[in-house]
């Protein structure tokens, strides 16, 4: 027996004791505690795995040995392979050899040619009397320090046991972020539990419930769908109803950021960084510190950002354009695209690491062909909330409200949204027939629900730009958005069509 081994482990624990205590960080003081096992006691390759009650999943959430992209493969259901065994039983599991061992599945490829190479391997789960929070690994190759189980097993016991301690304490700073499915609320899908959000259909109803379990982890979120599905509106609804409410929600159109000034919006920069920087600037990142950040068309960012935000997402840690300070952050990601991001991924234009980053929870907006019942709904608040806006006092005519559940509508609710917007600013009469619906845009190739319109009654563009002044009492900003355009785009109509900014 080594006469210095008890010495080395006893100034192990209390490595591993200091900094769980002293690093705020859990990531970071996993990694540094996985990495005093490797240098005082030849433990190597090891992980913290960690279960996510949103998704389901053991996932890797430590591991100083592996590369990103290796440890974002390692996520495992309960009860599969070697981690997810020990999760699901909380017993600990000594594998002699890896290379005879069934339940190995070196999902990660980080064990290379484990025949030649032959290792042994102790899992124990990362537990405390109220729960299982996750698993502890490592290895040992046969060739170094044979492992001695029962001693090994007592060290990393206790080990684990400071693992349970500090994850504990940390859910009790955080209690509802970390509140699991059996601690959350009783879900379900009624409207008024989601403010703003409108519709009952099936494919929403599952949206919602399952926005309702993401919403109280600190899980990163992407949001897949067509345009106009509502995913911003889902995306506030995360925030509204996640632990972070009260902290800011900071929206940001990556599809709108010039490549040359993406870091700066993300994350701000020094004074004299480049030309024209006059003072220092705070980031998006910045401002959302505490709260929720969206990053909407997320697959627009240039390849330069995606490998900064990639280090963002890792570390919670970035410099500002010019700065050499490094600023820390909490900030919860939600993410949203309408791009085939598979495809972006093969092509080059966008990081395998970051896109698996994005994906831990992935929520799939339907498009509004796919939840026909919630047409009538969506319709009937768009015009109640426009009426109201307008000063007007107008009703769908049942015909109306048939033309508009046959539509295929391809721009989803926001095309719904500006159809009924259209309609209340040029209707003349008090029901809107189906000939005030301008539904020309909504109707595709071999549609079997042709548009009914009445051209002698539809507004070109300079009379509707006139229309929505007057009923905006010619206050542009507001005018602009009854159009669905931007300022700029509205004075650029103004000065085309000559158009005087007072009433007549």
């Amino acid at each position: 027996m080594d006469a210095g081994r008890p010495t080395m482990e006893v100034e192990a624990l209390h490595e591993i004791a200091s900094v769980l205590s002293l690093t705020t960080d859990l990531s970071k003081a996993f990694n540094s505690a996985l990495t005093i096992l490797r240098d005082l006691l030849e433990m190597r390759n090891g992980t913290v795995s960690l279960f996510d009650p949103v998704t389901g999943d053991v996932f890797i959430e430590a591991a100083p040995e592996m590369s990103d992209a290796e440890r974002i493969l390692g996520r495992m259901r309960p009860g599969e392979g070697v981690i997810g065994r020990v999760f699901s039983t909380s017993a600990p599991l000594v594998v002699p050899d890896l290379a005879e061992e069934p339940l190995f599945l070196n999902r990660t490829g980080t064990w290379r040619d484990v025949d030649r190479d032959r290792r042994a391997m102790l899992a124990l789960p990362i537990r405390d009397a109220r729960a299982t929070y996750g698993v502890l690994t490592v290895d040992r190759r046969w060739a170094g320090a044979p492992f001695s189980f029962d001693r090994d097993l007592r060290l990393l016991g206790l080990a684990a046991s400071m693992l349970a301690t500090r994850i504990r304490l940390h859910q009790l700073e955080n209690p509802v972020q970390r509140a699991s499915h059996d601690d959350a609320p009783p879900l379900g899908p009624e409207p008024e539990r989601f403010p703003g959000v409108i519709g009952q259909s099936p494919a929403w109803t599952a949206v919602l419930e399952l926005v309702a379990r993401v919403a109280l982890s600190r899980a990163t979120v992407f949001l897949r769908g067509e345009s106009g599905t509502g995913k911003e509106v889902v995306a506030r609804v995360i925030h509204d109803r996640s632990p972070r409410a009260a902290r800011p929600f900071v929206v940001v159109n990556c599809a709108a950021l010039p490549e040359s000034l993406a870091e700066s919006e993300l994350f701000g920069h020094e004074r004299g960084a480049f030309t024209g920087a006059t003072q220092a600037h705070q980031g998006r990142f910045e401002q959302a510190d505490g709260g929720t950040l969206f990053l909407d068309e997320v697959g627009e960012l240039p390849l330069s950002t995606q490998v900064k935000l990639l280090r963002v997402i890792q570390e919670r840690q970035f410099e500002r354009v010019g700065g050499r300070r490094t600023l820390t952050v909490d900030v919860r990601l939600v993410a949203a695209t309408n791009r085939d991001m598979e495809a972006a991924v093969r092509q080059g234009t966008f990081r395998l690491d970051l896109y698996h980053r994005l994906s831990v929870v992935n929520v799939n907006l339907p498009p509004l062909r796919d939840r026909p019942d919630d047409i009538p709904v969506l319709a009937r608040h768009f015009l109640d909330e426009l009426c109201r806006e307008h000063g007007r006092d107008l009703a769908f005519s049942p015909e109306a409200l048939d033309m508009l559940h046959r539509q295929p509508w391809p721009g989803n609710v926001r095309q719904l949204r500006n159809v009924v917007e259209r309609a209340v600013i040029s209707a003349t009469g008090p029901a809107l027939a189906p000939a005030d619906l301008d539904c020309e845009e909504a109707v595709a190739p071999g549609s079997p629900a042709p548009a009914l319109r009445a051209p002698e009654v539809v507004l070109d563009e300079a009379a509707r730009v006139r229309a929505a002044l007057e009923r905006s009492g010619f206050v542009q900003a507001k005018a602009a958005r009854l159009l669905g355009m931007t300022v700029r785009q509205l004075a650029y109509r103004v000065r085309k069509y000559g158009i005087a900014l007072e009433r007549f």
